[in-house]
């Protein structure tokens, strides 16, 4: 008799835990699709986060790459007009949008190219670094700037910009900066921007990505050169370069949600203080 009541107790068992694991398969259902949205949101942001790190290590290398480039070569010294481009009009008048002022080098703006191995101009043919390579995609026809080493940021000459500076520090004193605020009106600083062949997008580095205004002077100054030598045990006089870039990123995916609360584009400022031997200051020889 035992035997028999559990021979028919067997199937009412299967269905008693028959509903309960249905219940269990839904709720994992519910589960997932709570979660789902959630971790793909996680692995977008993810993915964007890397491309910025990804362009702001190359951003950084580049201004390395510009710096290390400017810190062997003469500030003081230009190609002569003999090896300017035939193809340019050299002869003709400054751009007058251009501050008025006495060009350091007397050279006309037209006639600035980084693809002529003849042609040398300190501060501009160090921004040509940050152009793209001879032959790419994004070398338009018959560009000036064009030739350097930047396949993968896209320069964008209406918000991006490029700023140089010289200073020769003497007993850790900043006793000259160039260019000279005597000879172009910009007090010590070379922006491309102010400079090259977009002539409505001056002083970007002044502006964030959106064109506001947010800053009246490079970040390297005088007194920032000062406060890094103080922190140094290196050599009380010498010569600097500065390098700043001032770049523009716009998100890859752009997703509303992201952009909400991430400027988009976001302002993305890296910078470079190298030794420049040509600046040094020099000894006076006595009388």
């Amino acid at each position: 008799m035992f035997q028999i009541l559990q021979t028919i107790q067997k199937p009412f068992r299967r269905f008693r835990r028959h509903p309960v694991w249905r219940d269990g398969r839904a709720q994992s259902f519910v589960e997932l699709a709570l979660v789902l949205p959630v971790l793909l949101i996680m692995l977008l942001g993810l993915v964007e986060v890397a491309i910025f790190i990804g362009r702001y290590l190359d951003i950084l290398d580049l201004t390395r790459e510009a710096a290390r480039f400017a810190s062997v070569r003469d500030p003081f010294q230009y190609s002569p007009p003999s090896v300017w481009p035939s193809g340019q009009n050299c002869n003709g008048p400054q751009n007058p949008a251009r501050p008025v002022g006495v060009d350091y080098y007397n050279i006309n703006e037209r006639c600035m190219t980084c693809s002529d191995p003849n042609y040398f101009h300190f501060y501009y043919t160090t921004a040509c670094i940050f152009s793209p390579p001879a032959g790419s995609d994004t070398c338009r026809t018959n560009d000036p700037f064009c030739n350097g080493l930047n396949p993968y940021v896209t320069f964008n000459p209406a918000t991006d910009d490029v700023v140089i500076s010289v200073y020769t520090v003497s007993n850790r004193t900043v006793t000259h900066v160039w260019p000279r605020d005597d000879v172009w009106p910009n007090t010590g600083y070379w922006a491309l921007s102010d400079h090259d062949e977009d002539t409505n997008h001056n002083g970007n580095w002044r502006t964030d990505c959106r064109g506001n205004v947010v800053r009246s002077q490079p970040y390297y100054t005088r007194d920032r050169v000062i406060n890094a030598l103080n922190d140094t045990l290196g050599p009380a006089s010498k010569g600097f370069v500065a390098v700043e870039f001032y770049y523009c990123y716009e998100q890859v995916l752009n997703l509303p949600l992201f952009t909400q609360f991430i400027p988009n584009p976001l302002r993305i400022h890296a910078y470079t203080l190298m030794s420049l031997p040509a600046a040094q200051p020099t000894p006076t020889p006595k009388p």
